[in-house]
């Protein structure tokens, strides 16, 4: 069946057995065309998954707030829910996992240039330069939350072995590794940076600090957004998606679902999973761009 035809069909069913209000229809409407729009989806039997994350992952990068987007997977859902009643859909196209409002903050990744290009803004030619550059590193090669790169401790960090020792989430420790660019960078700040920085360095067991102590979260944060404008990226940018674009690079590259799990100490493999929906639907992207038969 056309989607169009779909739509036509799914508005009679809602005003006619489920009393919704006209407005309510009319909104469902405008959502499930800009849903079709942006998936390229063109007929109700060819929803996917792919269509569903890649349209997700859209509207994530165009910064609707978390409302607006709740609006859009409740009428998506609403219409599946009513395909599937009357044998138009087989199987729920919408992931297990992004099913629920946690499809709100689907991850989305930076490209790799991206992540060079925000890295590279910190300049080196200070010690807060060294220091910043030292965190990007951090950030992007070992996919650690911003709260366990905050309270890394300089015993907890293996430089020579290239790994860390973070604790996530409940207090649970992992390991995790860290490439040649970031093992460089620590170490430059380590030697000249990190005493320069604050004069009380000595008294300080965590690995990053300013002036005045260790590292915040919100610090951080503010360092990350500022580097990501200097590199004149207009997406908004936070170490979470420093974190985001490890894991999808790694698995881009090869890395195994169970490996990447680890990396990012998630409990359950389902939330990493998430990552997987999101490279197919790039994979569908360039294979239909670039095949001659697709």
């Amino acid at each position: 069946m056309d989607f169009r035809e779909g739509l036509d069909r799914f508005a009679a069913h809602q005003l006619a057995a489920r009393g919704h209000a006209q407005a309510t229809i009319d909104s469902y409407s405008r959502d499930l065309k800009q849903f079709a729009r942006i998936s390229g989806v063109d007929t109700v039997g060819g929803l996917s998954k792919e269509a569903v994350v890649g349209w997700l992952v859209e509207l994530g990068r165009r910064e609707l707030s978390p409302r607006s987007r709740s609006r859009k997977l409740s009428a998506l859902r609403a219409f599946v829910a009513w395909a599937m009643e009357y044998g138009y859909l087989d199987a729920d196209p919408v992931p297990r996992e992004v099913a629920t409002a946690r499809a709100l903050y689907l991850p989305h990744a930076l490209t790799e240039p991206e992540v060079g290009a925000i890295i590279a803004a910190a300049k080196e030619g200070n010690p807060a330069g060294l220091r910043d550059r030292a965190i990007l590193e951090a950030l992007y090669a070992s996919g650690m939350r911003v709260s366990e790169l905050a309270s890394l401790k300089l015993l907890d960090l293996h430089l020579a072995e290239g790994f860390a020792l973070v604790t996530g989430k409940g207090g649970k420790p992992r390991l995790v590794p860290l490439g040649q660019y970031a093992i460089d960078a620590l170490g430059q700040y380590l030697e000249l940076a990190r005493g320069a920085l604050c004069k009380s360095a000595g008294m300080h067991g965590e690995v990053f600090l300013t002036r005045r102590g260790p590292i915040s979260r919100a610090t951080v944060f503010r360092l990350v957004k500022k580097y990501a404008a200097l590199a004149n990226i207009k997406r908004s940018v936070s170490p979470h998606t420093f974190r985001h674009s490890c894991a999808s690079h790694m698995l881009a590259h090869g890395a195994g679902l169970r490996l990447v799990q680890e990396l990012l100490g998630h409990a359950r493999l389902s939330t990493t999973q998430v990552y997987t929906h999101i490279e197919k639907s790039r994979l569908r992207a360039v294979y239909e761009t670039s095949h001659p038969m697709a």
